[in-house]
């Protein structure tokens, strides 16, 4: 009895010998996989990281080149500004309501206008005059750059005028659109009225 006990206390422990290799084997199998998802992890991460700055790096650097393309025509700007012989006769305030001369005595007075405020208070007295020989002309007062109005044919010369000279004096992209915006619902309320249909201008 006692010798059949012993040699199942000896197999047990042959057994429990043998189980514990396989055992310390899968220990270390499930730490390798820990291991290996926290390095993926960690390049994930990194590889992400790494898009993040490349895709900076991308923006700053379209920012740098599209301002250094706006720069010549910024110096072009000032050219004119310094230099009022090369405007031409479409960059003129009212110019369609001027003469040759008057153009050429325009430019002129631009030139001899020392400083900046010197010359805002010229321009500004150029386009008062212009204003008022529009009016007593009643002759449509174009500004540079501003093509035909919308509804504009179902206005007067003194609202066209009025009109252009709003959307001239806009700060801003924003308040040039709400002027627009306003400015067609007028003029469609105006043509349903007089059962017409407004071909597109603006």
């Amino acid at each position: 009895m006692k010798s059949r006990t012993a040699i199942s206390m000896l197999v047990v422990s042959v057994l429990a010998f043998t189980a514990m290799p396989s055992f310390a084997q899968q220990g270390r199998g499930a730490g390798a996989s820990a291991d290996r998802a926290q390095q993926v992890d960690r390049d994930r991460t990194y590889d992400r990281d790494r898009m993040a700055d490349r895709d900076r790096t991308f923006d700053r650097d379209r920012t740098q080149d599209r301002d250094r393309v706006d720069m010549p025509d910024q110096a072009r700007d000032r050219d004119r500004i310094h230099d009022p012989a090369s405007l031409g006769d479409g960059e003129i305030y009212g110019n369609q309501l001027m003469t040759k001369a008057e153009r050429d005595q325009y430019r002129d007075g631009l030139a001899k206008a020392g400083t900046a405020e010197a010359r805002q208070q010229f321009q500004a007295q150029h386009e008062q005059t212009m204003q008022q020989r529009a009016m007593q002309q009643g002759q449509d007062l174009v500004p540079p750059g501003q093509g035909p109005i919308y509804g504009g044919e179902l206005m007067s010369v003194q609202e066209r005028n009025e009109y252009r000279e709003q959307l001239r004096l806009v700060d801003s992209d924003t308040e040039r659109q709400s002027l627009q915006a306003r400015h067609r619902e007028q003029m469609q309320a105006r043509a349903r009225a007089l059962n017409i249909k407004i071909e597109e201008a603006e």
